[in-house]
């Protein structure tokens, strides 16, 4: 169904012909993103690849609720919830965090929750200047979202874990 090209790839199912929108996250939103967060890919695309317990997950939500610096949005195709975006606000600047429910994804959804909230930004939240957002470098799909939705890459961070020279007995 998805055709990968050199430069990215190509969404060969369509998503409905349905008004997209996003609204803010409340407490019935609670198990729908546990759920969500613990999908076996977005665990894998995240920085903290570890499951996530239930009253750990529930314990999170409340805080971020009440963080005015972070603000939860849901995606909906009609009246069926598609993905989840966070926006995490530091002074001029909010760092994107998203998914789209496993179901839905290779349709085009997780452009579209981008454009979305670039609209909303540029709307609402005036006083945001730069969206960013961090992505694995073997997220394909997120990468090339972000890249549709007029996203640069500014800079690559390399990483090396000490504790693997430890462990084979040898220090540098």
């Amino acid at each position: 169904k998805i055709r990968i090209y050199k430069n990215g790839w190509e969404n060969k199912v369509k998503m409905p012909k349905q008004k997209l929108f996003l609204r803010k996250a409340d407490m019935t939103d609670l198990d729908m993103l546990f759920e969500w967060a613990n999908n076996e890919l977005v665990r894998q695309n995240a920085f903290n690849t570890e499951q996530i317990s239930y009253e750990e997950h529930k314990k999170w939500f409340k805080e971020l609720l009440d963080d005015s610096k972070q603000i939860q949005f849901i995606m909906y195709s009609g009246s069926e919830p598609i993905g989840q975006a966070r926006l995490s606000i530091h002074m001029d600047e909010a760092e994107i965090d998203y998914s789209i429910a496993s179901e839905k994804r290779g349709m085009g959804y997780g452009k579209e929750l981008i454009h979305l909230l670039q609209k909303i930004v540029s709307n609402e939240y005036t006083s945001i200047r730069k969206l960013v957002a961090k992505v694995k470098t073997s997220n394909a799909a997120s990468i090339c979202c972000f890249r549709k939705n007029g996203f640069s890459e500014t800079y690559s961070q390399y990483e090396y874990d000490m504790t693997k020279c430890r462990s084979e007995g040898y220090h540098i």
